[in-house]
């Protein structure tokens, strides 16, 4: 079984060949029936043809159709695909660390004034207990902000 692939292949080309031949005479075909007089068509023998009107409405038609796609279903689609605001998804994803700790260096002999609310969940303890354990200037670990924190530092404090 050959593996499928983007890539160029014999069959693959003589296809490509055809269409673009095939697409290129009705083109041409289309833009005689639309241009030319009814009477040059008469005088070679064909007169079963369809009205001109059509010659327009079509392509108007389909520009309409592909405009409704490309500026309301296409952006639509989007929409419904997204979680709602309130959702956990917009939050964390499946990669979030989850972290109990802040892993932040500390420099010694420095004064930190604690302006937490919630003293169960005041770090400055640990900080000066374990100062000496981290590196200096290390930087964290990259991970998600805790959205309950965020929301209460800039909204609560």
């Amino acid at each position: 079984m050959p593996e499928h692939t983007p890539a160029p292949t014999p069959s693959r080309a003589v296809y490509g060949f055809a269409m673009f031949l095939s697409f290129r005479t009705f083109f041409i075909l289309y833009l005689v029936w639309a241009v030319l007089p009814e009477e040059w068509f008469r005088y070679v023998g064909i007169t079963c043809l369809p009205q001109r009107y059509w010659a327009v409405a079509i392509p108007i038609f389909l520009l309409t159709v592909l405009a409704i796609f490309a500026f309301v279903i296409y952006p639509n689609l989007g929409l419904f695909m997204t979680p709602n605001v309130d959702d956990l998804r917009t939050i964390k994803d499946s990669t979030c660390v989850k972290t109990n700790k802040v892993n932040l260096p500390l420099p010694k002999n420095s004064e930190i004034k604690c302006s937490c609310k919630n003293e169960e969940r005041c770090f400055k303890n640990d900080f000066e207990r374990n100062c000496g354990d981290y590196v200096s200037k290390a930087i964290p670990v990259l991970q998600d902000l805790n959205i309950w924190e965020v929301s209460d530092h800039l909204y609560f404090k």
